[in-house]
């Protein structure tokens, strides 16, 4: 049996979609003859945005897993916000932030390159060398973001001469806020810098989708050769024993998950508000962490929301399954080959999807293939007007609107953990 070192920074008790790509692969692995080690960091000296103990019961037994203390500049830069507390997703808007604030972003982005979570690094390079050094390891996996984790594996990589799967989750300069962290250009260069010797060195990187492989292999000679795409998927363990067979008391449409300004729903708000005035029977629900500037405008064009907060991840996928339509959305300015992990969850619920995206993203692909829904331009109401009522107007009628479609079965768990251990043990 193959032995794995695995380094990840998020790790049950941390909740939110970073857990759970890692995790799941960890479940599965055994089943094709690798055995996993994971290095992660200790919780109570970890910056985890979420808490979701629930997903430790989910880690196979026996699994040796190993955790270090940390350095976490997160944690002091936190205190400065108070109440402008960082969001999961994306940066707060710099104009609703206090001084204070303004100046602990810009020393986030200037002084701890590639991320502030690098204060781990020490800790866990000299855990992996101990490990490395009684174990007999086959193989590294670094995941990231945060991307400095990337940065353990290059180093072990060059001491040790191990095979390396660097797997990049989410794209690293090209990430869709990545403009408002103000970098000065000795830091943005800097962080190009690690991002393309990580990409360079590393034996094979894996990414969630074929857009954001073009995205790094153009990085890199001949880096389309070494960039394999193992998307994320969706555990039949997670999805509710049943779905109930009675019709919601509303027509309900549901968002999984954590939502900023940056996404940019403002159109479909306004959309949907004017919709809710003429047919009284449609509900908006959210289940996730909703930035309180956004909720407040939401629940000004909206009142009769729906705000759950964050809830396990069982949970958020039993809401999904219960919901008569899923919100995808794709934020504004984001790269075309983001694809959340909750896409794969919502498509084995076989609700329709209304999916928010640029066009043509790997997202949008995916739904297609799988004809589970519709991918529509942010800004284009009359397609979304269109959408929702096509679906309503079936739901009021008492007819189905679930999806026939079983296309996305290839993307369970199993299936993807299929695809990883074929990689490792190829290049092994």
């Amino acid at each position: 049996m193959k032995k794995v070192l695995i380094i990840t920074y998020y790790w049950p008790p941390s909740g939110g979609p970073g857990v759970q790509r890692w995790l799941k692969f960890t479940k599965y692995l055994r089943e094709f003859n690798i055995e996993p080690i994971i290095v992660t960091v200790e919780a109570d000296k970890a910056s985890y945005p979420v808490l979701d103990p629930s997903l430790e019961k989910q880690i196979p037994k026996g699994i040796k897993i190993e955790k270090t203390s940390s350095f976490e500049p997160l944690k002091i830069f936190s205190s400065f916000f108070r109440k402008e507390k960082v969001p999961y997703a994306g940066i707060p808007d710099r104009d609703k932030m206090s001084l204070a604030g303004k100046l602990s972003l810009y020393a986030r982005a200037n002084f701890f390159i590639p991320d502030a979570r690098i204060g781990w690094n020490k800790y866990a390079f000299k855990k992996c060398c101990e490990i490395i050094e009684q174990e007999k390891i086959d193989f590294i996996v670094t995941t990231s973001p945060p991307h400095s984790t990337q940065l353990i594996g290059l180093k072990l990589k060059r001491k040790y001469h191990l095979k390396w799967l660097a797997d990049l989750r989410d794209p690293w300069t090209d990430i869709y806020y990545y403009h408002k962290l103000h970098h000065s250009p000795k830091a943005k260069a800097k962080d190009k810098h690690l991002e393309k010797l990580v990409l360079s060195e590393a034996d094979i990187v894996s990414v969630t989708s074929e857009n954001t492989k073009n995205l790094f292999g153009s990085k890199i000679e001949k880096g389309l050769e070494k960039i394999k795409v193992i998307t994320n998927g969706y555990d039949e363990d997670d999805l509710p024993a049943s779905v109930s067979s009675e019709k919601n008391k509303l027509f309900t449409i549901s968002f999984s998950g954590t939502i900023n300004k940056q996404f940019g729903i403002d159109t479909f708000i306004d959309v949907l508000s004017k919709i809710i005035t003429e047919e009284k029977q449609i509900q908006l629900l959210f289940v996730g962490n909703v930035e309180p500037l956004l909720k407040a405008e939401i629940e000004n064009k909206i009142p009769n929301t729906l705000f759950k907060g964050y809830v396990s991840h069982k949970e958020a996928i039993a809401f999904s399954a219960n919901s008569d339509m899923l919100l995808l959305v794709i934020p504004e300015g984001e790269n075309q080959g983001t694809v959340p992990g909750k896409t794969f969850e919502y498509l084995a619920t076989q609700n329709p999807i209304l999916c928010l995206s640029p066009k043509n993203g790997s997202a949008a692909q995916i739904i297609e293939q799988c004809e589970a829904g519709k991918e529509i331009d942010h800004q284009n109401a009359e397609a979304i007007t269109q959408f929702i009522i096509k679906h309503y107007r079936k739901w009021q009628k008492n007819e189905s609107i679930k999806i026939n479609n079983t296309n996305f079965k290839k993307f369970s768990r199993k299936e993807t953990t299929k695809q990883l251990a074929e990689i490792i043990s190829n290049l092994s």
